[in-house]
């Protein structure tokens, strides 16, 4: 006997899972990230002196960090303010603000300085940390260049 042509075949089940819609996912997500990483890299752009030097313990809070570019101009990081450009009052009332905020921990300050900064405008950052009754301050360096040793 001929079969009808409305007659329905059944298929057998296919138990696999599909992974095509996951890889799909996946591929937009790493499009994502290699779109933002470079993004997350911030920082003000300053020519650190390189030196070797030991790392120092940081505790529960992220360090302030100051940045002193060599034409005077003075940025402050912290918290959710990222490279925000500030006077020397502004800095001093601001960290004053930060200690009392701090909930009895100190509040610890990393001076990021262009190397070809002056002497004075480094000490007068310094005394102006002072002022504001910071008491933990570090220098930051770049990484020293490999010596060439025959």
């Amino acid at each position: 006997m001929k079969a009808s042509p409305f007659s329905r075949h059944k298929k057998e089940l296919n138990a696999s899972m599909n992974v095509v819609p996951y890889i799909d996912v996946m591929l937009v997500l790493l499009v994502i990230f290699m779109v933002t990483t470079p993004m997350l890299t911030t920082g003000v752009d300053v020519d650190l002196p390189k030196a070797s030097t030991e790392n120092i313990a940081t505790g529960a809070q992220m360090p302030v960090i100051i940045s002193l570019k060599s034409n005077g101009e003075i940025y402050m990081s912290y918290e959710n303010n990222i490279d925000t450009p500030v006077l020397e009052e502004a800095l001093i009332e601001t960290l004053i603000g930060l200690q009392n905020n701090s909930q009895g921990n100190e509040v610890q300050v990393m001076i990021n300085a262009d190397q070809n900064n002056q002497y004075g405008m480094v000490m007068q950052l310094m005394a102006n940390l002072q002022k504001a009754g910071v008491k933990k301050v570090g220098l930051l360096t770049g990484q020293p260049l490999p010596s060439n040793i025959n």
